[in-house]
């Protein structure tokens, strides 16, 4: 290639590869997703595991050996417990060992980086396992979370390319801007509302502010990964993904907006007297017929 040639030719093949593989992506894990039970739960298992394996790679040099195998160990007796039907044990051994790992990488080197990264493993994995359970209205709750999700990449990158503008957080992620920020956001409401609209359903009370938040959440979690890439100066969490480096690269907006949704309805259900309560208590208080 001589020096004037433009680079143009090669972010068109980048952009292209990003977009096949991300279809191709989004098929299998809606196909899954649909399926549900059992293979929507495995499939959140291999991500949680697959999440942890690049989390500590980007923090390898601040993680030993022995609390990531800790982690490793904590995080599949978290996904045996869960698989077996015991989520308040699988709480219990994901609170335990985040407390275990922490004090003891804190006590031995002043850090939490493990304790962390069973954290973000373990949790998105009981979110989306208890968002979708074995119902209709659980399918539903996760595909809005996707859409939300997808909506807010997809929209944010391009408002963010074709507008411009200031930064939104330039010592984090020098390409992000306002514009891409608040382009996410309207990405996100559009996206969910059109496939409530699909389901025959119409928003209810507090939807369009959930969608918001969930919308915001998904961004915080890019950022918070744009964050530990640039603190250990790594350019991906992985190869996987053509187009998109590892697993971690592609959920991070993800595993904060399931979570954050997970936690608010599950705070709900408390007060429910509804079966299969999380994606129930979301059709009958955030839907309308």
């Amino acid at each position: 290639m001589s020096a004037n040639a433009s680079p143009e030719p090669f972010l068109n093949r980048e952009l292209k590869l990003r977009i096949v593989s991300a279809i191709v992506l989004a098929v299998i894990v809606l196909f899954m997703t649909w399926i549900g039970g059992p293979t929507f739960q495995l499939l959140w298992a291999v991500a949680a595991l697959l999440i942890f394996n690049e989390y500590s790679n980007i923090t390898k040099t601040a993680m030993p050996a022995f609390p990531k195998l800790a982690g490793i160990g904590f995080l599949l007796l978290v996904i045996a417990a869960y698989l077996g039907g015991q989520l308040l044990g699988a709480e219990i051994i994901l609170l335990i060992g985040f407390v275990l790992l922490a004090l003891w990488e804190w006590i031995s080197a002043k850090s939490i980086f493990a304790a962390i990264g069973l954290a973000y493993a373990g949790l998105p994995f009981i979110a989306m396992s208890e968002l979708r359970l074995d119902t209709l209205s659980g399918l539903l709750l996760v595909i809005i979370v996707f859409a939300c999700v997808w909506g807010a990449d997809v929209f944010a990158y391009f408002s963010g390319r074709s507008i411009g503008g200031p930064k939104l957080a330039p010592r984090i992620s020098p390409k992000k801007t306002w514009a891409g920020f608040i382009g996410g956001i309207l990405g996100s409401v559009l996206l969910s509302w059109a496939v409530v609209a699909y389901a025959g359903k119409a928003p209810g009370p507090g939807f369009f502010a959930l969608i918001v938040v969930v919308a915001v959440a998904s961004q915080v979690g890019d950022l918070a990964e744009s964050v530990l890439k640039r603190k250990f100066d790594v350019k991906d969490s992985g190869t996987l993904i053509p187009g998109h480096g590892g697993v971690l690269d592609r959920v991070d907006g993800l595993i904060f907006s399931s979570v954050l949704l997970w936690f608010v309805l599950y705070i709900m259900q408390w007060n429910s007297s509804f079966d299969n309560a999380i994606p129930v208590i979301f059709d009958n208080v955030f839907l309308s017929p």
